[in-house]
Parts: structure tokens; C-alpha cells; sequence
């Protein structure tokens, strides 16, 4: 009898987590519907998407892209960027609105902007010079191929 009892217990929790689960669903469903953006989205900004895309014009501020053409190029709608990178400051202030570009190139890490290939110019054009493949090249100086390639073409050599 206490097994019966548990199973059914057991088949109608699972009910209700199923109930609440689509019914989640639904409302994230209806809130991409009525915003064009999740309420994921909306969580990370504090609430206050919908007031950035509005002030900012519904365009990177960067570069002026408008939230439709994102939508049409990227199938995804324009992002919202914390400009301190601090994610828990969701002030106006500190929100702005920026394209998939825009939004990747202003939080690449600075270090990483730095030009690494031609501290090893004079390595790689004289590997190149004494035959050296790209590939035996990029093991040397620990950069891709495409890199050196590309490295060799701007320095006028091939």
C-alpha cells in the first residue's frame, strides 16, 4: 500500500514540476514575444533593458548598427554593455548599448590588442630567408601560421 501511495506521490510531483516547467516556458515565450529580447537579457541589466535600448535609440552607440539590422545579420538582439564591466552595477549610467563587434572589441583584453608578431620579425624573416616552412616557423615563435603569413605579406616578403 505504501508503494502505491509513493507512486502515485511520486507521478504527481513529477506533474506539477512538468505543469510549472511549460508554464516557465510560456511566460519566457511571451516575454521574447512582447520585448524581442529574454528575460535572461533583461535579469543582467536590473530590469533596465528596455530603457537603455529606448534612450540609446534602439542602435549601437558605437557605431550606430540599429537593434533590426543586428536581428537580421546575427539572428540574436543587440546587447547591452556595463561599461565598468562591473556586472552588478546596473545604473543608466553605467549601461550602454552596442553591437556583437562593438561589444567584443571593447571588452577584448588590452594585452591582447597588442601586436605579438613583430617581436618576432627579425626571427621569422630570417627562418623564411633560410627556407623555413610556416609551420616549423609558427613551432618556433609560438604563433599560428596564418599569423606569419599574413606578417610576411605587410613586411613586403612572401
Amino acid at each position: 500500500m505504501n508503494q502505491l501511495v509513493t507512486q502515485q506521490g511520486g507521478a504527481l510531483a513529477h506533474s506539477r514540476r512538468s505543469y510549472k516547467a511549460e508554464w516557465q516556458r510560456n511566460q519566457r515565450a511571451q516575454f521574447r514575444k512582447e520585448h524581442g529580447f529574454s528575460t535572461a537579457a533583461d535579469y543582467a541589466t536590473g530590469g533596465n533593458r528596455a530603457k537603455v535600448l529606448e534612450r540609446d535609440g534602439y542602435r549601437c552607440v558605437r557605431c550606430g548598427m540599429t537593434d533590426a539590422e543586428h536581428k537580421a545579420k546575427w539572428d540574436r538582439p543587440i546587447t547591452i554593455d556595463h561599461k565598468s564591466k562591473d556586472r552588478s552595477d546596473n545604473s543608466m549610467g553605467n549601461l550602454q548599448t552596442l553591437c556583437l563587434p562593438c561589444h567584443g572589441n571593447k571588452d577584448l583584453i588590452p594585452r591582447l590588442r597588442v601586436c605579438k608578431v613583430d617581436q618576432h620579425k627579425k626571427t621569422i624573416q630570417r627562418m623564411r630567408g633560410e627556407g623555413a616552412t610556416y609551420a616549423a616557423i609558427s613551432a618556433v615563435v609560438g604563433l599560428s601560421r596564418g599569423t606569419i603569413c599574413t606578417a610576411m605579406k605587410k613586411w613586403g616578403a612572401s
